[in-house]
């Protein structure tokens, strides 16, 4: 079982579901799958982060202490200065929180919800 999300975790899972738009060329989603993952996110927990060493990135548990996996794929992104953030959901679940700099910078934690643009 995962840790408690951080406060910007939350904040920026909250951000990402209400706001982002899809990847790419991808369908953009309903207000129906919004209010879906939005109810998600309370029982939403920091699973293992990413081992890259230069982001904070993690897995999302929901529930039951297992990231999902399979299942159709959306992907919302938004994004920073210095890095892109996606928010991955797989079979209708929160999956994984990614911060991907666009550099060398390095990340420790993931930027503010204000230093993010939808």
């Amino acid at each position: 079982m995962g840790r408690d999300l951080t406060d910007r975790e939350r904040e920026l899972l909250t951000l990402m579901v209400e706001s982002a738009g899809t990847f790419a060329d991808d369908p953009p989603v309903s207000s129906e799958a919004r209010r879906r993952w939005r109810k998600q996110i309370g029982d939403a927990r920091a699973g293992k982060r990413c081992e890259c060493g230069q982001c904070p990135s993690i897995e999302i548990e929901i529930g039951d202490g297992r990231t999902p996996t399979g299942g159709d794929r959306v992907v919302l992104e938004a994004s920073n200065p210095s890095a892109s953030l996606l928010l991955f959901i797989d079979g209708g679940r929160l999956s994984y929180l990614e911060l991907a700099p666009h550099g060398d910078e390095r990340f420790d934690e993931f930027p503010p919800s204000h230093a993010i643009t939808v």
